[in-house]
């Protein structure tokens, strides 16, 4: 058995969701707007959960992304090349909310805080409001590891917002 350290743990997961990323990217029409904006929530994100804190974050989230587009992201993620036309017709703001919430949410099971399928939001957010308010402390710590490292890769690759 490996043991890692949780940063490592934390650069090895977003480094492997935003190569993901990237590739899906590539497919979208809009490839570097989708991008610049993709990396405008991901600096957010981290602002809202530090001073609002994280369900009500992810809410906000959810309601620029919409759950029918988290779900498509999911879909997208998995391979579903068949909705990739779907996939392209997609605003590059929602685009990016979607992105964002969905990559949350996989997280968060990784890191077995919630078991609910990450396309799924409404039962990820009542699986975190049902949730012990110290467990719910520490899932916000650790997410927020994996942000603040998944924002240095967006920061990184691509350009800011106009």
């Amino acid at each position: 058995m490996t043991v890692y350290l949780l940063s490592e743990e934390s650069v090895r997961a977003a480094l492997n969701d935003f190569d993901n990323l990237t590739k899906l990217l590539k497919k979208h029409p809009k490839e570097e707007e989708v991008g610049s904006k993709v990396r405008a929530r991901a600096r957010e994100i981290l602002t809202y959960i530090w001073s609002g804190g994280l369900a009500p974050s992810l809410t906000f989230y959810l309601a620029k992304g919409e759950e029918s587009t988290v779900n498509l992201v999911r879909e997208v993620f998995k391979g579903r090349e068949e909705l990739i036309e779907e996939f392209k017709k997609i605003t590059p703001e929602k685009l990016a909310y979607a992105l964002i919430l969905y990559l949350i949410f996989k997280r968060l099971k990784q890191l077995n805080f919630i078991s609910s399928d990450p396309g799924d939001p409404r039962s990820c957010l009542h699986e975190l409001i049902e949730m012990n308010p110290f467990k719910r402390m520490y899932a916000s710590n650790l997410l927020t590891l994996y942000l603040l490292e998944f924002k240095k890769l967006c920061e990184a690759t691509f350009k800011s917002e106009r």
